[in-house]
This record gives structure tokens, sequence and C-alpha cells, in this order.
């Protein structure tokens, strides 16, 4: 049965028939290079699409004094607690999850214990000798917040929490913008557009400026 088993396995790829054509082929299903390449570039076109449509939007609705959206109400605590101390849960608690109200008389005394810098490992009774980090990706200098970046932060939480219960060094580090390509393509064509210049023409400060301009626009 081994034998069989690795004859399939090891078995050489079938090749293409003469009769069987490269097109048939990608009609049927099979994947290739060339497809995938072109359905990546595909979806950079529409996500560059959406993001100056967006960007349209925007300029629409501040023109006309509109607001793009609303600021949430900030629901705070306003019980007198020591900080660091268990807060009063017989008064009536958020319908929703407000950061103000998890953090107040707690955020303040976790910094000033330094519970968030990886030198407190050496408080830890089961410290080990070991290190661990993790980079925090940050929104998109092109969009907001969306459920994906709960998710992997909320990952990421989980096991950095975990390495620092069994006593590891542990760094989670907020990172940089990674949205360069996407907002240099919409910042090119903008450019193109309005004053006829390309990236090319543009000393490099220069074209780093138009595109923080483009982001604080």
């Amino acid at each position: 049965m081994l034998l069989l088993f690795l004859r399939r396995e090891l078995r050489p790829p079938a090749r293409l028939h003469p009769g069987v054509s490269a097109r048939a082929l990608l009609s049927s299903g099979a994947r290739s290079p060339v497809r995938d390449r072109v359905e990546k570039e595909r979806r950079q076109r529409r996500r560059v699409e959406e993001i100056e449509a967006r960007s349209v939007r925007d300029e629409c609705s501040q023109g006309r004094g509109e607001q793009s959206w609303l600021e949430p109400k900030v629901i705070a605590y306003s019980v007198p607690t020591p900080p660091g101390e268990k807060k009063d849960t017989s008064v009536p608690l958020p319908a929703s999850y407000s950061p103000q109200y998890v953090e107040a008389a707690w955020y303040s005394w976790w910094e000033r214990q330094g519970f968030f810098k990886p030198e407190y490992h050496e408080h830890l009774p089961h410290r080990q000798e070991s290190s661990f980090s993790l980079c925090i990706p940050p929104p998109n200098v092109t969009g907001s917040l969306h459920l994906g970046h709960a998710l992997t932060v909320a990952i990421q939480d989980a096991v950095v929490r975990w390495r620092r219960m069994q006593g590891w060094k542990v760094l989670w580090l907020p990172g940089c913008d990674h949205a360069g390509i996407a907002t240099q393509v919409v910042v090119e064509k903008q450019l193109l557009r309005e004053r006829g210049l390309r990236r090319q023409d543009l000393p490099r400060a220069e074209f780093l400026r138009e595109v923080w301009r483009w982001k604080e626009m």
C-alpha cells in the first residue's frame, strides 16, 4: 500500500495534449500565473477606483457643508474609584463598548505600573529568558478602520497576552502606514489630471509633500 501511495504521489504531472489549447485549459477552471496576474491587476484597479470615488464624494460633501460621519457618543465612568481598584458594577452599564468607561481609573495606573513596557518582565516571578514581539498594523491612510483590523488586532492581543502569561519578555509595537502603493497611485493620477505632471517630474521631497497634502484633505 505504501508503494502504491508513493507511486501515485510522485507521478509526474500530465503534459498538455497537443490538441488542447491554453485558452481551453483556462476556460476549464485551471489556474495559471498569467490569469492570477490579470486578476490581481483587476483588483488593484478596482481598489484605486473606489479610493478615488470616495475622495470625490468626501470633497463634494465638504463643499456642501455636510458631515461625512457622526462622532459616536462618549460614555464615561463617573463613579469615584481609587486607581487600580474594582469598579462599581451596580450602576447601569453602557449598551455598547466604551473604552473611556472601561479604562477609567485603570489606564493611568497601568501606565504608572509599567505594564505596557517589556521591562516589566523583570517583575514576573515566572519569567523566562525568551522574547516575543509583534508589530501592530495601523489603519490605512486611504481608509478607516474595518472588521479586518479588529480581527487582526484581536488575534495579536490574545497571542501577546499568552506570551506575557508564560513569562516571556513581550513588546507589542505600533507600526507605520502600509498603504503606500495605493496612495501613490491616487496622488499620481491627481497630479496628472490637475497639473499635467508625472511623479518623475517632481523631486522626491516635493512629491512626498503632495502625498501628505492629499492625506490631510
